[in-house]
C-alpha cells in the first residue's frame, strides 16, 4: 500500500503519479504557452502532407501574410465554409487548396488576374474527418506562402448516402455582384452554379455507388482579361460557391463559365460600369 499522508494534497494518477494542483496549474499554463505560439512553429501540418512537399521541393516557405479561415467545429462535413484572405503586400497569383484525409486530398486550384487582390475569397468545400486544412499560395515574386487551420468535423461529408440530384435546376447559375462599382475600390462577386458534384464515392437511398460527376472549372474574365481561372476536385461542396473581391481598372463585361468533367457548360453574362 502506499502511504500518502505525508505527500502534499492531490490526486494519485496511473503508475502512482500525484498531481498537486500546483502542477496542474502548470501544465495548463504551458498548454496556454503553447497556444500563444507563433503560427509558424505550430503550424507544419504541411510538412507531413506528400503532395504538398511533392509541390513546394526544395523552396522556401514563409508563413506571413496569408490567412485560411474555418469554423472550429463544423457539424455537417458535406458542406464547410472557408476563406483565405491575404493583405495587400502579400500580391498573390495562385493557391491551392488541401484537406490531407480527404479521399482526394486536393480541393481546388486558383490563378488570379491582377484585378483580384488583395486577396478575398470564399467557398464551401467536403470533409471526410477531423484535419488540418491547409492553402499554398505563390506570390508574383515567387514566394510560396502556407496557411492551415484545424477543424473537428462531426459527421463525415466525403462517404455520406448522395443526395439525389434535381434534373430541373442542374447547371442552373447565379451571380450577384455590385449595381455601381467605384473605380479603385473593391467589390464582391457571389457566384453559385446548381451541381451535386457526385464524388463517385457515395451510395444513393438504392445501394448504388453513381459515378463520378463534378463541374471541375470555373472561370471569370473582364472585358477579356483574366479575373479568376480554377480547378476544382470531388472534395468541393456541392453547389459550387466562389466568393471573390474584384478591384477593376476597368469596365466592360465581366463572363463566367462553369465546366462540367462531361464537357457541359454553363455561362453567365454581366456589365461593370465604373462610377
Amino acid at each position: 500500500m502506499i502511504d500518502v499522508s505525508s505527500r502534499p494534497s492531490g490526486a494519485i494518477m496511473p503508475g502512482g503519479r500525484l498531481t498537486t494542483r500546483r502542477g496542474v496549474l502548470q501544465a495548463a499554463a504551458a498548454g496556454l504557452a503553447a497556444l500563444a505560439l507563433p503560427a509558424a512553429l505550430r503550424a507544419q501540418e504541411w510538412r507531413r502532407v506528400q503532395t504538398l512537399r511533392e509541390r513546394i521541393g526544395g523552396a522556401a516557405v514563409s508563413t506571413g501574410g496569408l490567412s485560411i479561415e474555418l469554423p472550429l467545429v463544423a457539424e455537417d462535413g458535406s458542406s464547410v465554409p472557408v476563406s483565405i484572405k491575404s493583405d495587400a503586400a502579400a500580391g498573390i497569383r495562385s493557391v491551392e487548396l488541401f484537406a490531407p484525409r480527404n479521399p482526394t486530398a486536393e480541393v481546388a486550384s486558383f490563378e488570379f488576374g491582377p484585378e483580384i487582390g488583395p486577396l478575398n475569397i470564399a467557398t464551401r468545400i467536403r470533409l471526410s474527418e477531423s484535419q488540418t486544412v491547409i492553402a499554398l499560395a505563390r506570390s508574383h515574386d515567387g514566394r510560396l506562402i502556407v496557411a492551415e487551420r484545424e477543424v473537428r468535423v462531426t459527421t463525415s461529408g466525403c462517404i455520406a448516402p448522395a443526395a439525389p440530384a434535381d434534373g430541373s435546376t442542374d447547371m442552373q447559375v447565379r451571380v450577384r455582384m455590385p449595381k455601381n462599382w467605384k473605380a479603385g475600390a473593391p467589390g464582391e462577386v457571389l457566384t453559385m452554379i446548381n451541381h451535386p458534384m457526385t464524388t463517385g464515392l457515395a451510395q444513393d437511398g438504392g445501394g448504388a455507388t453513381p459515378p463520378q460527376r463534378i463541374i471541375d472549372a470555373f472561370e471569370a474574365t473582364l472585358d477579356g482579361r483574366p479575373l479568376i481561372k480554377a480547378v476544382y476536385h470531388r472534395s468541393l461542396a456541392a453547389n459550387p460557391y466562389l466568393r471573390f473581391d474584384v478591384t477593376p481598372r476597368q469596365g466592360g463585361e465581366m463572363r463566367f463559365q462553369w465546366k462540367e468533367d462531361t464537357g457541359r457548360v454553363a455561362e453567365h453574362q454581366a456589365k461593370v460600369s465604373l462610377a
